[in-house]
This record gives structure tokens, sequence and C-alpha cells, in this order.
């Protein structure tokens, strides 16, 4: 019950900031989702058929994700991505809200979110995907996350489990 709640406040938190032109909603309303409900992204994606397709690493992300996109889209199949940018556990959350029904409910055959490569350890946490794609670590993000190794290393952890 508590989902179904936050799917329809995050609908119209959407719809809210797109009519004040205050941006695209892209990352609010899958906050306020995990403030309430750190099980979010997991209860909406276990309730669904999905085909889940993680894409991590540093470059790349956007590009191989449409590129994945139109191939499914050609052979038929509806499929949504976080296209927006919004690429951790936020974004992801939102992308469900945005995707979802008023009864909470998934239709389409595939889910591609690109995941930012820091963050993925935590989203494997939340979601077991079909399909797992890493790029490349590159050290431009070192103001962020520190040296390139500690990145592999926490992906390699993620991985063993």
């Amino acid at each position: 019950m508590i989902n179904l709640i936050l799917i329809l406040i995050g609908k119209l938190l959407i719809k809210l900031i797109q009519i004040f032109n205050l941006g695209n909603g892209s990352t609010w309303p899958g906050h306020i989702a995990l403030i309430f409900n750190k099980n979010f992204i997991h209860e909406i994606i276990s309730l669904s058929n999905l085909k889940i397709i993680l894409i991590a690493g540093t470059n790349g992300k956007t590009t191989t994700a449409k590129l994945i996109r139109t191939v499914l889209v050609k052979n038929g199949k509806k499929v949504f991505q976080n296209q927006s940018g919004a690429n951790l556990g936020n974004g992801i959350a939102s992308t469900l809200i945005i995707n979802t029904n008023f009864a909470g409910k998934l239709h389409d055959d595939y889910a591609i979110f690109e995941v930012d490569e820091n963050a993925l350890p935590k989203i494997l946490k939340e979601i077991t995907p079909d399909y797992l794609l890493l790029l490349n670590l590159f050290r431009d993000q070192l103001d962020r996350y520190g040296e390139v190794d500690i990145i592999a290393k926490k992906w390699n952890e993620s991985l063993e489990s």
C-alpha cells in the first residue's frame, strides 16, 4: 500500500515539476520514495516480469543504452530506460514511478538502467539484473570517487555475491 501512495505522490510531483518548468522530475520523486521505503526499487521490480539490463561505467553508458534499446524496440519489445541521466538510486526509483501505472504495475518487456559506476554495488543489492554490462573505469571521476582501483574492488566484491 505504501508503494501505491508513493507512486501517486511521485506522479503528482513529476507533473508539478513539469508544469512549473522546474525540470523533468527525474530524481525527487524517487528520492522521496526511497526515504519512505528503502526497498521501493526491489519491491516494484519484483512485481513485474521485466528483464533488467544494467549498464555501468565511466563512459559510454548512454550510447550503449540507446543502441540496446533501438535493437529491442525494432524487434517489437516494449522498453523503458532512465534516459534523463539520473543514474543513482533516486533516478532509478523515479524512472520506475514514471513507467508504472496507477496500480503500481510495469507492463514493459525490458528496463534499461544506466548506473553510476560508484553506485553499482548499492544498486546490485536492490536489483538482480538479467544482463549486466560493465564498461570502462576511467580516472575522470577522481574528484568524486578517489582511485579507480577502489571502484574496481567494490565491483568485484559486488559481483562475488
